[in-house]
């Protein structure tokens, strides 16, 4: 918002939590969806449409401060097979994580919860003993909740604006998806240096 200061362009934002295949359909009555996936640039059901990276977010596994795992440089799958999850619902990017888990384990997860909001979803786990995945640059961290590393399984989100082609044609359009790709990279930057450092 900032980088459209002082221009035309007057920005009007919404917010919804949705499947991933449903990105696509928003794009019938907003010039630009910001969304994201887990599996490809390009969401599921953003077929015909024109999608434009932005950034990409690793996801980590979120547990509280105190949580035995918490111990460990980093997890790997093994490690979370015993553990009470809370999950996101079915459909949702973020259980195709749980799924890559189950495949490389060969066990079922208990999911005790199945929650849309990742700040729910933070207070529970670090107030429970309960495992999350969230996401490694928009999840606040500190003396109740750590986020480790899952190995051995890549695992990372793809944010994209999705557009319908004619609208991504349009001066305007196009100035506010540069701004939202100038916005993902310096965050990129942002974290790999705070990670680095």
């Amino acid at each position: 918002m900032a980088d459209l200061a002082g221009t035309a362009i007057a920005l009007r934002c919404a917010d919804v939590d949705i499947a991933e295949a449903e990105y696509g359909p928003l794009t019938a009555d907003h010039d630009v969806v910001v969304a994201h996936s887990l599996t490809s640039v390009r969401p599921a059901g953003a077929e015909g449409l024109t999608v434009v990276p932005l950034a990409r977010e690793p996801l980590d596994i979120a547990m509280a401060a105190d949580h035995p795992l918490a111990r460990l440089p980093h997890v790997r799958p093994r490690d979370l097979v015993d553990q009470d999850w809370i999950g996101v619902p079915l459909g949702y990017p973020f259980d195709t994580v749980r799924l890559a888990v189950e495949q490389a384990t060969g066990a079922e997860l208990r999911v005790v919860q199945r929650l849309r909001d990742n700040r729910l979803i933070e207070a529970l786990v670090a107030a429970g003993d309960q495992v999350a995945v969230l996401p490694r640059f928009t999840t606040p961290t500190g003396d109740r909740l750590v986020l480790r590393e899952l190995t051995d399984v890549a695992i990372a989100r793809h944010v994209s604006a999705v557009l319908r082609p004619d609208r991504a044609e349009r001066l305007a359009v196009r100035r506010v998806v540069d701004a939202f790709r100038r916005a993902g990279a310096d965050v990129e930057v942002e974290m790999a240096g705070a990670t680095d450092g």
